[in-house]
């Protein structure tokens, strides 16, 4: 990072809003060590999959239940570019609402490099070299159960540290792309912090659906702000697979001003199955 604040002082922000958060939601009590609950196809809640369960999409990430309490992830096609790993930690439960925390690490260096090109592909100017980046994030995720619907709050926020130094002025290298630019802010700021509520459960059948609503600061950008609303059908035709299928609206502050993306579709189908070595 660059400019006359120290990294330490850039990211204090992040940290103590961070932090008021955290207590703002926890209160004075501390999740008891109560049994950590456990879904299959409820990914970004407070849920991790069983022991020894894998579960992969073919654009999500694939997932691991690594113990009563720990499940990995990582996406198996962008790892190859973008090396990164999270870990989803189940704490217990507050009364009746279960508590995680989610952690993630991302080098996202060679896949910036990669897409930095002129004409089709490139996605930032081709004389820019995008310098050695190390990316966290963390997130608290409180899920309560509200008969067979699940309420998801997270809460948290995005830290990068520069290894090396951009070649030259940072908004030469930034991607103003919605969904892309809240979720790269960390890497030209040092810090982002965003929230979101989601609401999902069965509807009849093997169906059912989610709904996202999500937030966004980027302070240090020129346009620091942005949000996204996704709706989302799922289908699940029997216990090892589900299909999503849906849609997600983008609002977002860039340098020349906000813009409001057009329905952007999303799609994925998901399998899971017992790992074989357990």
């Amino acid at each position: 990072m660059t400019g006359g604040a120290s990294p330490l002082r850039r990211l204090a922000p992040a940290t103590a809003t961070t932090a008021a958060l955290l207590a703002l939601l926890l209160g004075l009590g501390r999740p008891r060590p109560a049994a950590a609950a456990h879904a299959l196809f409820q990914p970004d809640t407070a849920r991790t999959l069983p022991v020894g369960r894998l579960e992969v999409g073919v654009f999500g990430p694939l997932r691991w239940g690594v113990t009563d309490r720990l499940e990995l992830a990582l996406h198996p096609l962008l790892a190859l570019v973008a090396p990164q790993l999270d870990a989803t930690f189940a704490w217990g439960a507050i009364g009746s609402v279960e508590v995680a925390s989610h952690h993630g690490l991302l080098y996202p260096t060679p896949l910036m490099r990669l897409l930095s090109r002129e004409g089709t592909g490139g996605i930032v100017p081709h004389d820019v070299t995008y310098p050695h980046i190390l990316a966290t994030s963390h997130h608290l995720r409180l899920s309560r159960a509200l008969g067979a619907q699940l309420l998801t709050l997270r809460a948290g926020g995005r830290l990068a540290r520069h290894l090396t130094r951009f070649d030259g002025p940072r908004f030469w290298s930034e991607v103003e792309w919605h969904v892309v630019r809240p979720r790269t802010a960390a890497w030209f700021t040092g810090f982002s912090v965003d929230a979101g509520l989601a609401l999902e459960g069965p509807l009849w059948r093997g169906l059912g659906y989610r709904v996202e609503l999500d937030g966004y600061l980027m302070p240090g950008l020129r346009g620091d702000k942005a949000a996204e609303a996704t709706l989302l059908a799922t289908w699940q035709p029997r216990a090892t697979l589900q299909l999503r299928l849906g849609a997600m609206l983008s609002w977002c502050e860039f340098p020349y001003g906000s813009r409001l993306s057009v329905p952007l579709p999303l799609v994925d189908v998901s399998w899971s199955f017992d790992a074989p070595w357990h």
